[in-house]
């Protein structure tokens, strides 16, 4: 993969984390030499970016904002839902490590999938925990995930993610380097608890 493909799938993949209005994002690319480039475009957004899983020719990385993800973190009713999946500390540092472990546990078929990965990728809590205790079925909407609370702030963000992703893909198929891409100001930035 190319430069510019591999700015399009960032693009595609992290738009909303890139433009401010979502905490973090899953980044999935096939094994390759991209070290350089995600860090370039992580640094250009201003966001970190660290390795999750790798494997079976594949990378998952995570892209994500620290200012976002430790409020996300601060708020005790989020502490108490990722203490009982075994986050002891609530530090940004400690919580992305223990992430790491559930998710290379589930990739390597040592354990379950890492549900509450949902709360770190800025999803409501009452969706998360609606997913996890039905099974991922009877929800109200899907769409960036599936909601089981207030459909209509979800489609709203819903709708908000989307023009991101237009607008960043966009600028990357005209060649845009990340260094030069800019984030609409007409994203409304605000992280839900």
């Amino acid at each position: 993969m190319g430069k510019e493909s591999l700015y399009v799938q960032i693009a595609y993949q992290c738009a909303p984390v890139l433009a401010g209005i979502k905490p973090s994002n899953l980044l999935i690319l096939h094994d390759g030499g991209y070290n350089t480039v995600l860090k370039e475009a992580a640094r250009s957004f201003s966001v970190s970016c660290a390795l999750l899983w790798k494997g079976e020719g594949r990378r998952m990385w995570i892209f994500y904002r620290e200012e976002q993800l430790e409020q996300i973190l601060q708020c005790e009713s989020n502490q108490t839902f990722l203490a009982s999946y075994g986050y002891r500390c609530q530090t940004l540092d400690i919580v992305m490590a223990r992430l790491k472990r559930r998710m290379r546990a589930y990739c390597q078929e040592r354990g379950e999938f890492p549900h509450e990965i949902g709360l770190i990728l800025g999803y409501p809590l009452a969706d998360v925990q609606g997913f996890i205790e039905n099974k991922g079925k009877n929800f109200l909407y899907s769409g960036y995930w599936k909601v089981y609370s207030n459909e209509e702030e979800a489609r709203k963000r819903f709708a908000r993610y989307t023009k991101a992703r237009r607008e960043m893909v966009q600028k990357a198929l005209l060649g845009k380097e990340f260094c030069k891409m800019t984030p609409s100001d007409s994203y409304q930035s605000a992280v839900y608890i």
